[in-house]
């Protein structure tokens, strides 16, 4: 709030010479405080509240085996969200001199901080755990979860999101999956000592005994994300969602598949009068994460009360390039969808010895 209206004002200048102006600007007119662009938060705002629901049922297989099987639900309500709190009157535009049009037209642009929001996580989870036995342990974990809301989060998730609403008249046009929406996620780990010469006597003993292998391994859906035109349009502050140019289900094809099929020609800019396209939120979704890591200790007792470890840790031992969201604007030109501009990672080999003592 302390970085909010009243508090702090944000006074706008003409582009005209703006350099001058600049530098000639020292204490905002205040008599002209209702050009202010200004953010604000709702004087009603509270915490926001969850509800949830889980069920779980457990299975003792063997006595050193158990499978879990739960279902969650997770109701999320008061959320915090950023709307046009003075939006633009439909079908006009609030650009430059334009402010008029809006719904006060004695004021300009408001960013209104508010409890607008409400979010829905539903998941089926299964998990099947070995405990510690023979020199094994290990577990599998797997979720299947759908994760909807108004808006990913109070301030942008990512650098293809808008935090704010696309259409403060229609605010249910931007529920769909969050940006935080995975819905496939199978983890799993195992730890295993070999059994070969456990004593470590005599050289060969501690040269063939003490070694464990383990790994950590993560298959994951990649992010959604929103396609904008790059632009605002009509004063609204916001980049704008371009309208769809194609009968394709965009949602269930690669990023490598959307770009060979035609790319940022799969959509088009808005029509004459439109203030946001048809092309709906965080329909498009980036590759997913495919990330094994390895490890190889050996640890070699040389006294009673002395042992030195040798280890080697493969951090994404498959050398997986794991994409990040890519530019998701259509006046990007050939850097739209261009995942490849991502880092996408690379494996690392870690190694290191340790004397305990």
């Amino acid at each position: 709030m302390a970085l909010s209206f009243p508090f702090i004002a944000t006074p706008i200048l003409s582009t005209t010479g703006a350099f001058a102006a600049v530098q000639n600007t020292t204490v905002p007119n205040l008599s002209q405080s209702n050009r202010f662009a200004r953010t604000i938060v709702s004087d009603d705002v509270r915490s926001p509240a969850t509800d949830q629901i889980s069920f779980e049922l457990q299975r003792e297989l063997t006595q050193n085996i158990v499978i879990k099987l739960g279902y969650i639900r997770t109701r999320g309500t008061g959320l915090l969200q950023t709307v046009d709190g003075n939006p633009c009157r439909p079908g006009l535009s609030c650009l430059g001199p334009n402010f008029g049009n809006r719904v006060n037209p004695a004021r300009e642009s408001v960013t209104l901080t508010t409890n607008s929001g409400s979010s829905t996580y539903d998941a089926l989870q299964l998990s099947l755990t070995k405990r510690l036995g023979n020199n094994f342990s290990a577990g599998i974990h797997y979720t299947w979860s759908t994760l909807i809301d108004d808006a990913t989060d109070v301030f942008a998730a990512s650098s293809s999101e808008n935090a704010r609403a696309q259409d403060s008249f229609d605010r249910r046009s931007d529920r769909a999956r969050s940006g935080y929406d995975r819905p496939h996620r199978f983890t799993g780990n195992f730890v295993y000592e070999l059994p070969f010469f456990r004593q470590q006597a005599g050289f060969a003993g501690k040269l063939l005994g003490g070694w464990q292998v383990n790994s950590f391994f993560t298959f994951q859906s990649g992010a959604p994300f929103t396609v904008f035109l790059g632009q605002e349009a009509f004063g609204t502050g916001n980049p704008i969602r371009p309208n769809l140019n194609t009968s394709l289900n965009l949602s269930n094809m690669t990023i490598s598949e959307i770009r060979s099929a035609g790319g940022a020609g799969l959509f088009r800019p808005l029509s004459a009068g439109q203030r946001v396209g048809n092309a709906g939120r965080n329909i498009l979704r980036a590759d997913g994460i495919r990330l094994v890591d390895v490890g190889i200790i050996k640890n070699t007792r040389v006294t009673e009360t002395v042992r030195l470890q040798f280890r080697a840790d493969m951090f994404n031992s498959l050398n997986s390039r794991n994409f990040g969201i890519p530019n998701g604007a259509i006046n990007s030109g050939g850097n739209f969808l261009n995942q490849w501009n991502t880092s996408g990672g690379n494996r690392r080999v870690v190694l290191g010895a340790r004397l305990a003592f």
